[in-house]
């Protein structure tokens, strides 16, 4: 399965899930029975989904995200209401409205207030279930997740990996393009690393400018080598689209990158405006690895002491000599690789 692939179908399944919560807080409120009447919800988060994702998705992201939510909420719902109008008219002698067991003829169903309460409820339902989600997406998954459990309220150790990925020649390129072009040009590179970090199971943990900032959990970042497959990963994505990056924007972006694993603390900071940040040794060091990467005019740089927790890497990468990197502030000193995957030298 592709992790493109994989992706959509974990986010219909956000959308069955967050409808079928809704769906069930609702039913509890009202005082009706919950239980059969939760899969017909489910459903309808599963459509959502599919009208979402699949259909009205990629028409809204030029407006802003206000008018993005309202027009998705607006046709899911008409095409919805519809599809649930459709369906009762299709019998034309008889049918079981959803809240009673006593068939009813379509005529009587649609002067019922049942049904337009039934209406109102899925109008509500598919709403929270659109909001939930893009939310959800709009500040990713981490983030989301450890604001709504409150994880990150205090400070909090975990052993995580970093990827900075760079922009080379990024103030000239900028000059040359143009302000809104390059922003343009940025927006686009970075739509095609998504199914390299699907892939790769990375979070992006955030944008500084031209810079991206990627990390994992140890566990999830050293899984098959997933952290040093990331940047070649990217790479390949954009070589497939070279030439349309040349014919819109008259240039394909090279980036260079450092690597690094260890203890950071991952705190919520910020009142007005919150945010998860990274701190520690770890962020330090891969800023100066990058410094070096830079002057090496090197691709990519890993910490030997990364390496270390993968064994197997050496079958499928090709490690260079060992250099050092002096850390600011710190009496000591990183020692890092150059690699590159295997196939890649051919």
């Amino acid at each position: 399965m592709k992790a493109i692939t994989g992706y959509k179908l974990r986010k219909l399944f956000k959308y069955a899930l967050v409808a079928t919560v809704v769906a069930w807080v609702l039913t509890l409120f009202s005082g009706d029975q919950v239980g059969p009447l939760l899969g017909a919800w489910a459903l309808l988060g599963l459509w959502t989904g599919v009208l979402e994702e699949f259909l009205f998705g990629r028409r809204f992201r030029s407006l802003a995200i206000p008018l993005q939510f309202l027009g998705k909420v607006l046709l899911v719902n008409l095409l919805t209401i519809v599809l649930i109008a459709l369906a009762y008219s299709l019998d034309s002698e008889r049918f079981e409205l959803i809240s009673t067991k006593q068939p009813y003829h379509v005529y009587e169903i649609f002067g019922m207030p049942q049904f337009y309460h039934l209406l109102l409820r899925v109008v509500v339902v598919t709403s929270i279930a659109i909001l939930v989600v893009q939310v959800e997406e709009l500040m990713g998954r981490r983030m989301f997740l450890g604001f709504l459990l409150g994880r990150y309220e205090r400070p909090k150790a975990e052993e995580r990996i970093v990827l900075t990925l760079d922009l080379v020649g990024s103030t000239a390129l900028a000059e040359r393009l143009g302000d809104l072009t390059y922003f343009r040009f940025l927006n686009y590179t970075y739509s095609l690393m998504t199914d390299a970090v699907l892939r790769n199971e990375a979070d992006i943990h955030k944008y500084v400018g031209d810079e991206v900032i990627f990390t994992w959990p140890m566990r999830v970042g050293v899984r098959n080598e997933n952290c040093m497959d990331l940047f070649f990963d990217i790479v390949t994505r954009i070589q497939a689209h070279e030439n349309d990056l040349k014919r819109e924007f008259g240039t394909v972006p090279q980036y260079r990158a450092a690597l690094h694993g260890g203890r950071v603390i991952s705190a919520q900071v910020g009142h007005i405006k919150r945010v998860i940040d990274l701190s520690g040794d770890v962020m330090n060091s891969v800023s100066r690895m990058l410094g070096l990467a830079k002057v090496m005019k090197t691709d990519i740089l890993v910490s030997a002491e990364l390496l270390e927790r993968m064994p197997k890497a050496t079958g499928r990468f090709t490690i260079g000599p060992q250099h050092t990197v002096p850390v600011k502030g710190k009496r000591r000193e990183v020692r890092v690789h150059e690699f590159m995957r295997a196939h890649e030298m051919s």
